[in-house]
């Protein structure tokens, strides 16, 4: 049975409709490093069709979801970085305090008091916190927190005549 699900909201009707797009040069970026360290990054999945929901990382897992809407690379950060704060810090918090309140925006502000209960508000707000840094600064923070506990993956050895590589099959 999966375990709990931890989902990304962003659109409140009373905030305005203006959703940003994609940066698809950050969003190869992002894709090209978790993939180096083993997570999956999947578009479809049953709960995308909720309007209301850009992503979810189920807690134990090494997948992230991130559905086809709104920016895919903040949700992604913001996604990613509920799987480093469960695989990599296994729970502890990343930023200080006043870290995550220079971090976040009013609209992060209003949408983390209308749905986050206090137990999970330092977790969820360090999410969206991490997720509105400059991605350099993300990358640099996702390495620094997943040096040991997701290592990157070790490339695959070149295939030769005698031992190829065959998709789903053993090398």
């Amino acid at each position: 049975m999966p375990g709990p699900v931890l989902a990304f909201i962003l659109s409140f009707p009373w905030l305005g409709p203006n959703r940003p797009h994609t940066d698809q040069a950050a969003w190869q970026e992002l894709i090209a490093v978790f993939q180096g360290r083993g997570i999956t990054v999947l578009s479809d999945h049953p709960r995308c069709r909720e309007p209301d929901l850009d992503g979810l990382y189920m807690r134990g897992q090494r997948a992230v979801v991130v559905c086809r809407r709104g920016d895919q690379a903040s949700t992604l950060r913001h996604e990613g970085w509920h799987l480093v704060q469960s695989l990599c810090l296994e729970g502890r918090p990343w930023l200080r305090p006043e870290a995550i309140d220079q971090a976040l925006s009013r609209r992060d502000r209003l949408e983390l008091q209308a749905l986050v209960q206090p137990p999970r508000w330092q977790r969820e707000a360090e999410a969206r916190a991490m997720a509105n840094q400059p991605q350099s600064a993300y990358l640099q923070a996702f390495t620094e927190a997943c040096r040991e506990g997701l290592p990157l993956l070790d490339p695959l050895p070149p295939a030769t005549d005698a031992s190829p590589v065959r998709p789903g099959g053993d090398r």
